[in-house]
């Protein structure tokens, strides 16, 4: 049910996308013109731009006749249903409007962000690759930690790992203190996923020793504890390639819309 309700809803957004004023919704349902396919709907011509955008959201080939016959079947039902609520008013809704706008607005700003940041070399993926292995390491740490407020704090708990506590009394001991933010194990991790202080404390460490002072970072002072290290294998860069590459899309399209939001003029 929730599949078929956004398709209708994707289908008055996508047949009121060039609404040009408020009116528009008043008149005809399409908002589009063109060449006509073969495809109606209620004696309603359909262009053949509708059904090719259809095709490319879900990824069909119009030009094979099984894919066509697919495309006019979903894009006719969602059609008749738009054509019903059409006809009993739904696009005189203020707030149905609204809402069919913002997905118009948002899908525009979607396709200008895409067209500039979809793109990415073999050589900007080769560079990414390399700038993650460089920062990865090759190693990989069994570390526990207590995170408190204080270096003050921090020192005390220190203090009685030197007098032979034991780390996993401890953590359950601090858990919930005040002053304590966090106390637990870490189990496995990597220097990419631990704040460069702390992975280079832990770096230093021999299995079985702890921090010889609370290290200081953005979270407050943790006393690190290292159980184990072993050696890190990365993975090849054709098993990482594409993860790479949604990776530094998402990053270029976060910035490119922040840089037109840094040079717009926006009031409030």
């Amino acid at each position: 049910m929730k599949i078929r309700l956004f398709a209708v809803l994707a289908s008055l957004a996508l047949i009121t996308a060039c609404a040009p004023n408020d009116e528009a919704g008043k008149g005809a349902l399409l908002q589009i013109s063109g060449a006509a396919s073969s495809l109606k709907v209620n004696g309603q011509v359909i262009p053949e731009a509708l059904v090719q955008a259809y095709a490319r959201k879900r990824g069909w080939e119009v030009r094979d006749p099984g894919q066509r016959e697919q495309v006019y079947n979903q894009l006719g039902e969602m059609l008749a249903v738009a054509i019903e609520a059409k006809k009993l008013g739904l696009l005189d809704e203020q707030s149905v409007r609204a809402d069919l706008e913002l997905e118009r607005l948002n899908g525009l700003s979607g396709i200008l962000i895409e067209r500039n940041s979809a793109t990415v070399s073999d050589e900007q993926l080769r560079a990414a690759y390399d700038e993650e292995v460089a920062t990865t390491g090759s190693e990989e740490f069994q570390a526990a930690h207590i995170l408190l407020d204080s270096a003050e704090r921090a020192s005390q708990v220190l203090a009685s790992l030197a007098a032979g506590a034991n780390i996993d009394e401890l953590i359950a001991a601090q858990a919930g203190q005040t002053g304590v933010r966090d106390a637990k194990d870490l189990g496995w991790v990597r220097r990419t996923q631990l704040s460069p202080p702390m992975a280079d404390a832990l770096a230093a460490l021999q299995p079985g020793t702890w921090s010889p002072q609370p290290i200081a970072t953005e979270f407050g002072f943790h006393v690190a504890y290292l159980r184990a290290k072993r050696p890190f294998a990365v993975p090849a860069f054709e098993q990482v390639r594409e993860g790479i590459r949604a990776a530094l899309v998402q990053k270029r399209a976060l910035e490119f819309a922040n840089s037109i939001k840094l040079k717009a003029k926006i009031e409030h």
